[in-house]
């Protein structure tokens, strides 16, 4: 199948169309000349994107190299691998550089959550206005949901570097305001650490970037400075560190999954991190990020911990 993975992973795009066959190929062709789709996103360490054609719902297809090798995904009616979707996407993602990583996660490899499978069942027998319907009325009173909603629609791209440096304002001023003053109290701490999280949380909606990983980790590190004070008070704030915390975490890891970064360099920031905070980092859960790190890196940033 075209796939050379000894020094980087790359797609022989030829090899595709010539499995994919002229048909398919020359719907896929149609669709790149109208500039579908219009954004691809980075998905579970594969490619992902909305394709539009006249007169037909959009559909959405992925495309990665997971354990089974070259795995596509659309859910379109289309019987087989090849899609026209599946390789307008293929090929738009080579034309843009997407950088293809070789530990990618097909949603259906996944699995979802049985509470999920159940309700999408009963979405896909619901009239589409009303599933409509039902998603904008949430939407409307959700900031995360309303931006992955955009995001996913193709009316929300990567964050500018006007948005990134508003981001990177705001999270510092929740920091500083927190601890600002001589009234301040714990309960201005942990609402802080919630404002940050809310605000990371609708941030990572976005397409991922580099970008947007560096606002995350500084979001990690005001949350790990003012954490402090909740720690000294245990007692009384046992679980809010760890909830906020882990929370921060957890968009942090699944952004590195998502853009594959540099593990030297992402094993290099995180020590710096750990090591800068007064007590405990957020971060500081090196074998979340085994899937990105490896296994040797993993054990240095443990022995971190342990020398601390």
């Amino acid at each position: 199948m075209g796939l050379d993975s000894r020094m980087a992973i790359r797609i022989d795009m030829e090899a595709l169309r010539s499995e994919a066959g002229p048909a398919v190929c020359a719907e896929a062709d149609a669709l790149l000349a109208a500039g579908q789709p219009e954004v691809v996103l980075s998905a579970d360490g594969g490619a992902s994107g909305v394709v539009r054609a006249d007169g037909q719902p959009p559909c959405e297809a992925w495309a990665g190299v997971t354990a089974d090798g070259f795995t596509t995904e659309c859910d379109c009616p289309a019987v087989g691998e090849w899609c026209a979707h599946v390789v307008a996407l293929v090929a738009a993602a080579l034309r843009d550089g997407f950088e293809w990583s070789s530990t990618a996660a097909s949603s259906s490899a996944v699995g979802q959550e049985t509470k999920v499978a159940r309700l999408m069942e009963i979405v896909g027998e619901l009239p589409a206005q009303r599933v409509a319907l039902l998603l904008a009325e949430h939407a409307a009173t959700d900031r995360v949901l309303e931006t992955r909603l955009l995001t996913y629609a193709g009316k929300l791209g990567p964050l500018t570097d006007a948005e990134l440096a508003d981001a990177r304002r705001m999270i510092a001023d929740l920091a500083s305001q927190a601890t600002s003053g001589d009234r301040w109290d714990l309960h201005d701490v942990e609402k802080a650490g919630r404002a940050i999280v809310e605000e990371v949380q609708v941030l990572v909606q976005r397409p991922a970037t580099e970008g947007l990983l560096e606002v995350v980790e500084q979001a990690a590190r005001a949350w790990d400075s003012i954490a402090v004070h909740l720690w000294d008070a245990w007692e009384t704030y046992e679980e809010e560190p760890a909830e906020i915390g882990g929370a921060l975490r957890d968009a942090h890891v699944h952004l590195c999954e998502q853009l594959q970064p540099d593990p030297d360099e992402l094993a290099a920031r995180l020590a710096e991190i750990i090591k800068a905070a007064e007590v405990d980092s957020c971060l500081d859960e090196p074998h979340d990020y085994l899937p990105v790190l490896g296994r040797q890196r993993v054990k240095a940033l443990q022995q971190i911990h342990r020398a601390g």
